[in-house]
């Protein structure tokens, strides 16, 4: 229920809260794994193509169900969507905790992936039900803040219980987190009805994307390993294209889709969502390596790496917020713009960085390093914003999901790719294969020009990517004819009831 006469910023802030709170969980655990793999490269005995899977397998499940999730939220409602995926991820952190071996280790993540999905695919639905289009800029500003923040943290506090108390506790951390943000979700969260009658669930379609990402993420992330004209390489890859194909064909001619072709159509709609898989191909992909980067190069202990990472950070605290205000205000272009431009001049940076000139080459990496996370402070609530601006008001869920595929899609591959350029360089340059294939101590023993040349491959992509994302953001235009969102009751569980 709700009274647009004499609405209360109460519950809206404390949806805000308990929204930011989760996101801030999700980024700080994948900031606290990120910084740990190579230590569990070593602890395992394992090379990087394969730690990285603790990544990849949570993000590839992840991108996988965000359609699914998005449609089912659609007809459930948020609430019930949102409040298992938080309950999913903390079991799956709790179970990577106890894991043996990089087996069990990725099972539990894939676990938290699938719980991952429930969260986020709900998140920027959740924002557009609730909240009005003239502050939704300021609320995806505190998101993206909350997001950095527990990236940030991930890294310093990863670091640190990585070299003091050993990997398996950084999962252990963000169990009491999960808990406490299913308590809040459970108790104060009100439940959200679409008013979208249930005319039956896509199995076939769900199946179909399933099939379609998995088949596309794998042969890339198992290219270098097989090599690239290996007909299982290039059989699924082919396989892949064809099973979009059909899905595509599938969605255009079922009655209730799972995913809705027309939104294919909206030019605008189609520009940013590219704009944001690309971003956060680049942004990813970078900090993956990164802290590989800061032991393999600088020779620096992990917890240094993640405190560097943290506190190159801190300026994001101000500017996410800033960013979402600036956006409500003068529109989401210009910002989009500038986030995008500062994410190229941090790629070239990181091109160009020589750390035989000593100090002075560590000093532009924690530039790059500041100029990232503003580059993603500034870009991400306008651009997420960009997207929901072009939302017919019964596909919110649907659009959320499909922005979020984007962008985590982004994730998985700007981890596959960039690590499947590191590793088949450094391969390539010291004659023989081990490096993909070899075990965890192998890039140890590998000279530091060789590396160094693998770094700059990789981030040379993120270049090229950063050029186009700058050309998406100029051609971009936002929606300003946006019905508003609901403006909620400080109460517990009653029912919102949608806008006729």
């Amino acid at each position: 229920m709700f009274n647009k006469n004499s609405p209360t910023k109460i519950s809206q802030n404390l949806i805000g809260f308990i929204i930011a709170f989760s996101v801030f969980i999700w980024s700080f655990s994948a900031g606290i794994v990120t910084i740990a793999l190579p230590t569990i490269s070593q602890y395992m005995d394992i090379n990087t193509a394969l730690v990285s899977w603790v990544v990849v397998a949570h993000l590839l499940v992840l991108t996988s169900f965000l359609l699914i999730f998005g449609k089912i939220g659609d007809y459930v409602g948020y609430k019930n969507i949102y409040l298992g995926g938080l309950f999913l991820f903390t079991v799956g952190s709790y179970l990577s905790g106890i894991s043996l071996g990089i087996t069990q280790l990725i099972a539990s993540r894939i676990l938290q992936g699938v719980g991952s999905a429930m969260l986020l695919s709900m998140t920027p639905a959740i924002i557009s039900k609730v909240f009005p289009h003239t502050t939704r800029g300021k609320i995806f500003g505190f998101i993206s803040l909350a997001t950095t923040i527990g990236l940030s943290l991930g890294y310093g506090v990863g670091g640190i219980v990585t070299e003091y108390m050993g990997w398996h506790w950084i999962f252990f951390v963000t169990v009491p987190l999960g808990a406490a943000a299913t308590i809040l979700t459970y108790f104060y969260l009100p439940e959200l009805k679409t008013g979208i009658e249930y005319r039956g669930f896509d199995l076939v379609g769900s199946i179909l994307i399933f099939l379609a990402v998995i088949l596309l993420i794998m042969p890339i992330e198992m290219g270098s390993k097989l090599g690239w004209t290996s007909p299982l390489i290039i059989g699924g890859l082919i396989s892949s294209g064809v099973i979009f194909l059909i899905f595509y064909q599938w969605e255009h001619n079922y009655k209730n889709p799972l995913f809705h072709i027309c939104l294919l159509k909206q030019k605008q709609l189609n520009i940013s969502i590219i704009a944001g898989f690309m971003t956060s191909f680049v942004l990813t992909g970078t900090i993956f390596l990164l802290p590989f980067y800061f032991e393999l190069i600088l020779n620096y202990d992990t917890d240094v790496a993640g405190i560097i990472i943290l506190l190159s950070t801190l300026l994001i605290i101000v500017v996410g917020p800033m960013s979402g205000r600036l956006a409500d205000k003068i529109g989401s272009k210009l910002p989009a713009i500038l986030g995008a431009l500062l994410l190229a001049t941090t790629m070239i940076i990181l091109t160009l960085i020589d750390p035989t000139v000593g100090e002075f080459g560590v000093v532009l990496i924690i530039l790059a390093l500041i100029m990232r996370s503003l580059a993603d402070g500034i870009f991400s609530p306008a651009n997420n914003k960009l997207v929901m601006s072009h939302s017919p008001p019964k596909m919110v869920g649907s659009v959320s999901s499909l922005l979020n595929t984007a962008k985590y899609l982004g994730l998985v591959l700007g981890v596959v790719i960039f690590e499947t350029i590191f590793d088949s360089t450094i391969s390539h340059s010291s004659g023989h294969m081990e490096g993909v294939t070899g075990t965890g101590a192998f890039q140890y023993s590998v000279p530091v020009e060789t590396l160094l040349t693998g770094f700059h491959h990789a981030f040379m992509i993120g270049v090229f990517i950063c050029v186009l994302i700058v050309a998406a953001s100029f051609l971009a235009k936002e929606n300003t004819d946006v019905t508003d969102g609901l403006e909620v009751e400080p109460i517990n569980k009653d029912i919102i009831e949608p806008e006729s």
